[in-house]
Formats: C-alpha cells, sequence, structure tokens
C-alpha cells in the first residue's frame, strides 16, 4: 500500500483530483484548438469542475467500502466528506453557469457519456449486491477511458467545423485507457478478483506492454498531422517544423516511461506524474505554439 501524503496541500490537490481537473481543462482546450477550429475557454473551464464533482462524488460512493479502510486517498475522503461533498455540487453549479447558453445543446450531445459514467459510479443494489457498469467483469478501466476520451472530444467539438470526432475519440480512448491500466497495476491489491481487470487476466506485465501499444494511435496522429501541417504551401517555401505538435510528440514519452514501471510498490510520485502526463501534452502543445 502506498505511503499518505504527507504535505497537506499537495494532498488536496492529488487526493481532490485537482491535478485530474487541470489535465480535463487542458485537453478539451487543445482538442479544440488543434482540430476544431479553437479553442473554448468557457467549456474548458466547465470541463474543470465537472471533473471534481464527478469525482468527489464517485470516491466518496466508494469511501464507503469496507474494503478500502485502509487505502489513503479514501480514509482522507472518509474524514473530508463534508467539505468533498459541498465542493462536488459547487463544482458541478459552477459547470453548469459556465455552459449556461449552450447547456442544452452540450447535455445533448455529451448523453454518450454522462449515462455510462452515472451507470459507473451509481451503487445500485439487486439481490443484495452492487450492480452497474464497475461490477461487469472487464469494463473498469475501459469505461474510465471512455469517459475522459469521448467527453473531452464532444466537449471541444462546439463548432462541428469538422466532423472528426469519430477519429479523434478512439484515438484518445488508447491514450486514457492505456494510463487506466497503469492504474489498474497498482490497484491490483485491493481490486475485487471479480473485477476481472486486465492485470488479473493477463499479468502486470503484459498488461504494460498493451498499455505501451495503446499510445501508438495518438502518436501515429501527432505524427500525421505533423507531416501535413509542416508542408510547403507554395514551390518557394520551405518546411516548416510545427512545434504545437513536435513537443507533445515527444511529450508521450513521459506517460510510456511510467506505465512501463508501473507496479503496486510505486511511491505515490509515480501516480502524480501519471496523473499529470494528461496535462503535460496540451501544456507541450500551447508551449510549442510560441515558438
Amino acid at each position: 500500500m502506498e505511503p499518505e501524503i504527507k504535505n497537506p496541500v499537495l494532498r488536496f490537490m492529488v487526493y481532490g483530483h485537482v491535478v485530474l481537473a487541470l489535465g480535463a481543462v487542458l485537453q478539451v482546450w487543445w482538442i479544440g484548438e488543434e482540430w476544431f477550429g479553437g479553442g473554448s475557454w468557457s467549456r474548458s473551464a466547465a470541463a474543470f469542475f465537472a471533473t471534481l464533482a464527478f469525482y468527489g462524488v464517485a470516491r466518496l460512493i466508494r469511501a464507503k467500502d469496507d474494503a478500502l479502510d485502509e487505502v489513503p486517498l479514501f480514509v482522507w475522503f472518509r474524514s473530508n466528506a463534508k467539505a468533498m461533498g459541498a465542493m462536488a455540487v459547487v463544482g458541478a453549479l459552477l459547470a453548469l453557469i459556465l455552459l449556461l447558453d449552450e447547456l442544452i445543446e452540450v447535455l445533448v450531445h455529451l448523453w454518450p457519456v454522462i449515462l455510462p459514467a452515472l451507470l459507473y459510479v451509481t451503487p445500485l443494489r439487486m439481490g443484495g449486491r452492487a450492480i452497474g457498469l464497475r461490477s461487469v467483469p472487464g469494463l473498469k478501466s475501459l469505461v474510465v477511458a471512455w469517459a475522459w476520451a469521448a467527453g473531452t472530444v464532444l466537449l471541444a467539438s462546439s463548432s462541428h467545423k469538422f466532423n472528426l470526432e469519430p477519429i479523434l475519440i478512439p484515438v484518445f480512448i488508447g491514450f486514457y485507457w492505456a494510463i487506466a491500466i497503469a492504474f489498474d497495476c497498482r490497484d491490483a491489491a485491493v481490486d475485487s478478483t471479480s473485477l476481472r481487470t486486465l492485470p488479473q487476466l493477463l499479468g502486470a506485465g503484459t498488461a504494460r506492454v498493451l498499455a505501451l501499444m495503446l499510445l501508438m494511435p495518438l502518436t501515429m496522429m501527432l505524427l500525421v498531422s505533423l507531416s501535413f501541417s509542416g508542408y510547403p504551401q507554395s514551390i518557394d517555401a520551405r518546411p516548416e517544423t510545427d512545434w504545437s505538435l513536435v513537443l507533445p510528440l515527444i511529450g508521450l514519452v513521459m506517460p510510456g516511461f511510467l506505465i512501463m514501471r508501473s507496479t503496486t510498490s510505486r511511491h505515490w510520485c509515480h501516480w502524480l506524474l501519471l496523473d499529470a502526463s494528461i496535462a503535460l501534452i496540451p501544456l507541450l502543445a500551447l508551449l510549442g505554439g510560441t515558438l
């Protein structure tokens, strides 16, 4: 079991999923800017608060599980249940306010994400046992990957100028699924065997190799985009390097390296860096755009 984070500010940033929420902000902005003709900061900010709300509710529900009594994350959530519950409510309200002018459009557009997410966290019971998508064998990491990939892409595609969602969603599913598999490797000690996560079914080593392969679709898409972006517009023009694509491509080395080193014994810093890699890729794109 990983040690508890001692620093209270850092503990809140990690356990409160602020790092993940920042990743959602930057991913929505980057996808909108790079592939849909312009990023929307209002939608990106809404993604931040919606992520805090969703993870807050999900963790509060799971914190009631007696099997997680000694896991630092859930110990912290039980100790701060009222504050985190309030933060989840406020986060949901702020997300709705930020989307007010286009709320109905967004909700209709995102129903394929909202419905599975609700079924994943809602503790429905039948015959005395919990049911829902989380309890379906093999679906844990895939549902998480779908929610992140479809949620960020569909929220970013506000203009509908280009119909790229069918391409982008599968590509980003690979990226998020790779990260989710790594966290399944971490959770192997506390996950019920009935979940049948990929590390449980295939072994941690094989699961890590599969996760690394799932980064390839995003790698290939960035390479293809880079080849088109640098194509000369005239005979006399020279090819140019689009650093907003080059730097994210290089940045994919970081999650790949961390995924291959993901084991139950890793320090919490390892998992913080893996979460932060979600924000790192669009941050490198933003940096590259200034070069």
